[in-house]
């Protein structure tokens, strides 16, 4: 799959995000406030949070899709990463306030006995998340999106938040009330931890941090199947958006012409780019063994 390909596949994927999660958001919220449910509300807002990381998703993406210019000659992948990291920080302003409300609720006991929408609410939410994490999961390991997969594991965990949701109601309508404001206080805390761990993997991003070792190996392994390369002295991947961008040091006999050296780089850079389609540029430096 190229690029621009990965990059319509994440844009289609945030769209369905955002209609299911908007619908969803809608019915929760509808739910919470008609079944006396704190807990179900909450679980709203954090779906609230996921129609808004939806957005900026498909914004991110067609901002990082857009070819290089004069004032960006690397391209504009990094503002899926600066979106991603926006997102973290949404989430994690969103569970304070979530645990702030839930806090209050707790010590003033304006507490009230869910109804049963509220629970139907929070069962049909536990279905739904299920479905949209496994789609959301498999796309961002396919196309290599680190804002699609932080994503689906946000979507994780708020099948976590409505199980706790749906305990708190049922616990609540069973004669414990303090459990729906508990439970509320409980999602809360998912959701600063799904921010916090966004923003650490968008953080590494924008640093330039290295990608997994294993796809550093499998560029070394594409490198030294040409026998004319002695050695791989260095090597540097960083992640732009959904491509990657590689620095490599080769040693060749020293007797080697320039000519044949750059020939050498030449072939070696064409083997990275059709083996590893997020390879969008590869940068070559060859020196004497």
């Amino acid at each position: 799959m190229s690029v621009q390909q990965s990059y319509r596949s994440a844009e289609k994927g945030s769209l369905v995000s955002l209609a299911v999660n908007g619908a969803l958001f809608v019915f929760k919220m509808f739910a919470g406030i008609a079944g006396n449910s704190n807990a179900m509300i909450a679980d709203a807002l954090d779906t609230l949070g996921d129609s808004m990381t939806s957005t900026g998703m498909l914004v991110g993406f067609k901002i990082a899709k857009r070819p290089a210019d004069a004032d960006h000659p690397y391209g504009h992948g990094k503002a899926e990463s600066i979106i991603a990291k926006l997102l973290a920080i949404f989430l994690i302003v969103l569970g304070v306030q979530m645990a702030a409300r839930s806090i209050h609720i707790f010590i003033s006991h304006t507490i009230y006995i869910p109804s049963v929408l509220a629970l139907v609410a929070a069962v049909v939410s536990i279905m739904v998340k299920i479905g949209l994490f496994q789609y959301t999961n498999v796309l961002g390991r396919k196309i290599s999106s680190t804002a699609m997969t932080v994503y689906s594991w946000n979507i994780a965990a708020d099948v976590f938040s409505s199980t706790a949701a749906l305990i708190g109601i049922a616990g609540a309508r069973m004669g414990w009330p303090l459990l729906d404001p508990i439970a509320a206080f409980i999602i809360s805390l998912l959701v600063i931890r799904t921010g916090f761990e966004g923003f650490h993997r968008a953080y590494d991003e924008l640093m330039d941090g290295a990608p997994s070792s294993s796809t550093i190996e499998g560029i070394k392994k594409i490198a030294v199947k040409n026998k004319d390369i002695k050695k791989i002295k260095d090597i540097k991947v960083r992640k732009m958006g959904l491509d990657l961008i590689i620095d490599m040091t080769i040693a060749v006999n020293k007797d080697m012409t320039v000519e044949k050296g750059h020939d050498i780089t030449d072939v070696v850079r064409a083997d990275i780019i059709k083996k590893i389609p997020s390879a969008k540029e590869v940068f070559i430096h060859v020196e004497p063994f």
